[in-house]
């Protein structure tokens, strides 16, 4: 029973784990950024989920995770900030916080921005050299792009007919040429026959 406990509590915990960037140091607390659905109505191919959060940062980092984007969905990360004398680093991390996969500055623009694809979960660092630092944080992840794939295997005896057709259609002119020069051949050949 406590080996069944145990392993529970390791299952537990690793799922856990996946939430946000590993980490072994505890003072590191991200903050979950929740999505809210997103349907522009002039824009439908900016539907996805978004969230918008303005950020009073007083520590030298803040960390934010986001939950849940698909491959097969595009992310788009945004810092904007009004100071501009005083840039914000940005860091991306997928496995862990101190191997930012993408990195920036908000530079003079007071603003950066990145988009990419990804799959699950994924973190955000600020670190702000001058505090208190105040800035927009916006993350959208659009909707996932469905398609359909034809089926390869069909029983429908119709597509099957289809299929034999097209062979037809396409190889046609070759066939009936191929046809034409053997009724030539033949033709050349009796008449070389009956002069010998």
């Amino acid at each position: 029973m406590k080996c069944i406990i145990f392993l529970m509590f390791l299952g537990g915990s690793s799922i856990m784990s996946f939430a946000q960037p590993f980490t072994l140091d505890e003072n590191i607390k991200p903050v979950q950024l929740e999505f809210h659905k997103y349907e522009p109505p002039d824009n439908p191919k900016a539907k996805g989920r978004i969230n918008i959060t303005q950020v009073t940062q007083v520590k030298d980092t803040q960390y934010f995770f986001c939950s849940g984007a698909s491959i097969y969905s595009p992310v788009y990360v945004g810092v904007t900030t009004d100071d501009k004398e005083h840039p914000l680093d940005v860091q991306l991390a997928k496995m862990n916080w101190k191997n930012p996969d993408r990195k920036g500055s908000t530079g003079s623009s007071g603003h950066w921005e990145d988009k990419f694809k990804t799959e699950n979960d994924f973190g955000i660092m600020v670190i702000a050299k001058n505090k208190p630092a105040k800035y927009a944080l916006i993350v959208w992840n659009g909707d996932e792009v469905k398609f359909d794939l034809p089926s390869v295997f069909s029983n429908d005896k119709a597509s099957a007919k289809k299929s034999g057709g097209g062979f037809l259609k396409k190889n046609g002119l070759y066939i009936v040429i191929g046809l034409l020069v053997v009724i030539v051949g033949l033709l050349a050949f009796k008449l070389k026959n009956k002069k010998s």
